[in-house]
């Protein structure tokens, strides 16, 4: 029988798994060494350092330890929830036509990561997916979270990571477009463009992708698949 949907190769969201468990596990052992040092001190001590020292070595880890605690989940938070998003996105990607391949956690040969990267007959779409919080909307070239523009540019991330894989790829320039989706419904308007750059909710991702001319044929398809499936892709945890 045959495929009716996308092919999918690759595991959405590992890349930003892995990137929240090192922030949680580096410092943990770090905490761990110095624990460790201080136990040393205050039990041993070292060379001419008396016992005291020791004492507030583990004093003063202990309470780094605390104020570690307090702060860390939410910023670990944030990276399981960006996983989150790019599995939702993945998850209607799918949705394409037999004639399409996605392609999740692509590390191109700069070290930079890219969310998905959809190619079919309507072109070679590079997306990035944001899972943020509160209302985001555009004006002009800016996106604007809850009202106000952002310091770094989500659109400017975009562009980058659409030349890197016009590097990698050696595709022609005009068959590639960025996409910036929003997982969740913190993106309520139309699909729009900021600066050369399609913005839209990933509930109107596959149409908006799918329903314009085709641009590339089945073979040419198949070269620019075969190139970025030789680069490493993400292999989940």
């Amino acid at each position: 029988m045959p495929r009716s949907r996308a092919t999918m190769k690759g595991v959405p969201g590992d890349a930003a798994r892995r990137r929240g468990l090192r922030r949680v596990l580096v410092p943990v052992a770090c905490f761990g060494v110095v624990f460790g040092f201080g136990v040393g001190l205050a039990v041993g001590g070292v060379g001419a350092l008396p016992w005291w020292v020791g004492v507030a070595v583990l004093a003063l880890a202990f309470a780094g330890f605390l104020a570690y605690c307090r702060r860390q989940p939410t910023l670990v938070y944030g990276y399981f929830k960006g996983a989150r998003g790019e599995e939702m996105v993945a998850g209607e990607l799918a949705h394409l036509p037999a004639s399409w391949t996605i392609l999740n956690g692509v590390l191109l040969p700069d070290g930079r990561d890219v969310d998905h990267v959809a190619v079919g007959p309507q072109g070679i779409f590079v997306i990035e997916t944001k899972h943020w919080s509160g209302e985001v909307s555009v004006a002009g070239a800016q996106i604007l979270a809850n009202g106000r523009p952002l310091e770094r540019s989500p659109v400017e991330q975009v562009r980058r990571a659409v030349n890197a894989v016009a590097r990698a790829a050696e595709v022609r320039p005009d068959a590639l477009h960025g996409v910036l989706c929003f997982a969740g419904p913190q993106f309520a308007d139309a699909p729009t463009h900021a600066d050369e750059v399609f913005v839209c909710s990933y509930l109107d991702l596959v149409s908006a992708i799918s329903l314009g001319p085709a641009v590339l044929d089945a073979a040419a398809v198949a070269r620019c698949v075969a190139r970025l499936g030789a680069l490493t892709l993400t292999e989940g945890l």
